[in-house]
């Protein structure tokens, strides 16, 4: 027993010699790169100083560094700059680099996604529909591809003739709606004339049909003159001299 004693004290022996003498090459290697990391978050920071968070919310996903690629520590901050003049949804490329004694740049890609509260139909709304307020509701929507118009505030929607009919979650654009007909042609309306300090009321016939506050062509029943103006309410359109 006593033969083999010395054999089994210097295997311990060797495993410590060996963490002595390795680990303190080890550390310095790693403290002497940048952390990929550490990269990622400074683009995320630096994206998110450009992003106008009252349009909504964002989700940001930054591309993961290559492992193998190893970056000198910077001695000086690194600059992070977008290779477009703004940034955008969708995808974005921006340079990182280190002006030092060691200077290094990269390309990192980094893709946005907008999110807002968007006016959709609560239930299945049928072409022709006066648009009322328990036909909507607002949801929260991913808009980073939306290339129509959109509505959040329910207001804005309210007494509107549907275009079409639109499904349940359907976005509600101003392209699906339409105002409803104020003035039909051939109505009779009182064309009210104003300017500075008198008013005139005269009768008229409507040319074409118009919603509240488009234009429409009346025609003075008294003196046959055509006369454009704004209509107000189903019976009334202004004119100003």
């Amino acid at each position: 027993m006593l033969k083999h004693r010395p054999i089994f004290m210097k295997l311990p022996l060797k495993t410590c010699l060996f963490l002595i003498l390795c680990c303190p090459l080890i550390s310095p290697a790693n403290e002497s790169f940048e952390n990929h990391s550490h990269i990622r978050k400074l683009v995320r920071s630096q994206l998110l100083t450009l992003l106008d968070t009252s349009n909504g919310e964002y989700e940001l996903r930054i591309q993961n560094i290559d492992q193998r690629l190893k970056l000198k520590k910077c001695s000086n901050n690194i600059d992070i700059q977008l290779t477009t003049e703004h940034v955008k949804t969708g995808k974005n490329t921006l340079k990182v680099s280190c002006n030092s004694h060691t200077p290094w740049r990269i390309f990192i890609s980094a893709y946005i996604k907008q999110f807002t509260q968007v006016l959709v139909a609560k239930q299945p709304i049928a072409k022709g529909h006066l648009i009322q307020e328990s036909d909507l509701i607002l949801q929260r929507t991913d808009i980073t591809h939306l290339h129509t118009s959109y509505f959040n505030n329910k207001q804005k929607a309210i007494n509107y003739i549907t275009k079409r009919r639109l499904n349940r979650g359907d976005i509600v654009s101003l392209k699906h709606l339409t105002k409803p007909i104020l003035i039909k042609k051939g109505d009779t309306v009182s064309i009210i004339a104003k300017s500075d300090g008198f008013q005139i009321n005269m009768k008229g016939i409507a040319l074409h049909n118009a919603s509240k506050g488009e234009l429409i062509r009346v025609k003075n029943s008294k003196s046959k003159k055509i006369i454009q103006g704004i209509a107000v309410n189903s019976q009334t359109v202004r004119v100003t001299l």
